[in-house]
């Protein structure tokens, strides 16, 4: 094998990019990573840095050893995350989300790091300062050009993996409509409006802050949120996103402006000892992941093929999942010599069929579309008459609970949080009307329908890609129903 001949080439140095890389050296393959960042940097992007049960090998697969991680005291900064809290304000609205197990807050740089560190001894060959600028394809993806330190570089490869993030620049540099497939492409390709712009800071406050054990997340003018993920009781995370099929927000002035009106945060100022890592942007995947994440000689994962949380913008679990996913693909049609889109397609089976973790993400994407379709006033006056088990499982990762019980409890929650709220003026202090109100909640008990409409198909994910033209026929006319039922007009429609 020549000196830059691989048998896969993981493009990206993050999570996805970390656990591919480590899953398919450490079954043999000759694996090269390249990262655009230099190795100081290498793996590091603006997160809101929460994580669920880093102890729990079932939740992170593959030869990554999280554990080893977690005992990293630089690494897992807060362990003691007991719930989600959501504040509204303006509305005087408070909601306490409970979690099952505890949560985590880690240092995003050095558990990128330490990712980056653990692939290399599974055997990855890493690449830093190298920006991929072609794609090279003869019926199949069969490697990349890029300019490695400032001289132009060619890999080529048997399987190409796409773990460069949000809006990946290989999608735009791959013709899938030219690689050898049984039909049309499978692959997808997201439009700009799937996404979300991100930032986020990390400040040091005088005093520890009240909410040291939770994370908390408050609504935008815009659809989105700025969030306070506590680090320590004095070193915060604080940060927000919105969706970028709204208006603009100009991110850095609207987070110091709340960061300014705030009586904990007087006197904090941005935390000087990381080094001018503390200020960061980014791009996030706000829809469901993608119907295919595979082409000949080609895999997406992670931010690439949309596998993070449609609602809340959480990312690091799905890339995880999906980067396992894709090295695991990769070692299997090259084992079997078939890179083909149908020797690839274990990936996507893997994702949406045998673990699941792409399918509740898809599913979930019923509460972004019809949250998209409502005024932000009247989103911010149905979140205070949803109970917080409803809220919790909307923001949350469980299957949804479509029992009797469960929607007459809802149903209860709502007309008791209804009242309430009328008496305080909650809803004239937003300029909504009783009609208003009543349709929002209508909708939102349309799209729990719909939740398990979806959950039904994509549990039904076909095992190959010759069923999938039908499969996906049939999920698109449940995307008609749906927005249908909420009456969308066809220039709000979503996919």
């Amino acid at each position: 094998m020549g000196d830059n001949q691989h048998d896969v080439v993981v493009v990206g140095g993050g999570i996805a990019g970390c656990f591919a890389a480590a899953t398919a050296a450490a079954a043999g393959l000759g694996v090269v990573q390249l990262e655009r960042k230099s190795r100081e940097r290498g793996g590091f992007i603006a997160c809101g840095d929460a994580i669920k049960s880093p102890r729990n090998p079932s939740d992170y697969p593959g030869p990554i050893d999280m554990d080893a991680i977690a005992d990293d005291e630089s690494v897992l900064v807060d362990n003691n995350i007991d719930r989600i809290e959501f504040w509204d304000e303006q509305l005087d609205v408070r909601k306490v989300l409970p979690y099952e197990t505890s949560s985590n807050v880690v240092d995003r740089y050095e558990f990128g790091q330490r990712l980056l560190e653990q692939a290399a001894d599974c055997g990855v060959e890493q690449h830093y300062d190298t920006v991929v600028n072609e794609v090279l394809q003869n019926g199949r993806v069969t490697g990349v050009k890029a300019i490695r330190q400032g001289e132009p570089v060619t890999y080529e490869c048997d399987v190409v993996v796409d773990a460069a993030g949000a809006q990946s620049i290989l999608q735009d540099m791959v013709d899938f409509e030219r690689l050898d497939t049984p039909g049309d492409s499978t692959f997808e390709m997201p439009h700009y409006t799937h996404f979300g712009s991100a930032y986020r800071e990390i400040i040091e406050t005088e005093e520890p802050v009240s909410y040291h054990d939770a994370i908390v997340g408050k609504p935008l003018e815009e659809l989105g949120y700025i969030w306070y993920f506590p680090r320590t009781p004095t070193q915060i995370n604080v940060g927000l996103g919105f969706q970028m099929n709204k208006e603009p927000i100009p991110l850095v002035d609207r987070l110091r402006r709340d960061v300014a009106d705030r009586a904990e945060f007087r006197g904090a100022d941005v935390a000087e000892k990381f080094d001018g890592k503390n200020k960061l942007g980014s791009s996030i995947a706000l829809r469901r992941p993608l119907d295919s994440m595979v082409a000949p000689g080609y895999l997406a994962a992670g931010g690439a093929a949309g596998t993070t949380h449609p609602i809340t913008g959480k990312g690091i679990r799905g890339a995880a999942y999906s980067g396992y996913s894709a090295g695991r693909a990769a070692v299997q049609a090259i084992e079997d010599g078939d890179v083909s889109e149908d020797g690839l397609w274990e990936h996507n089976r893997w994702l949406y069929r045998e673990h699941g973790e792409a399918a509740k993400l898809a599913s979930w994407d019923a509460y972004n579309v019809a949250a998209s379709s409502i005024d932000v006033s009247v989103l911010r006056a149905v979140t205070a008459l949803l109970p917080e088990a409803e809220l919790r499982e909307i923001v949350g990762t469980a299957r949804e609970v479509d029992s009797l019980s469960s929607k007459a409890l809802v149903a209860t929650g709502v007309l008791k949080n209804f009242v309430s709220e009328y008496r305080r003026g909650t809803f004239d202090r937003l300029g909504v009307s009783t009609g208003e109100l009543y349709d929002a909640v209508r909708g939102v008990r349309t799209t729990r329908r719909y939740v398990s409409e979806y959950e039904r198909q994509y549990d039904a994910y076909p095992a190959d890609r010759a069923a999938f033209d039908a499969w996906r026929s049939d999920r698109d006319r449940i995307d008609r129903e749906f927005y249908d039922a909420l009456e969308l007009a066809p220039s709000e429609h979503k996919y």
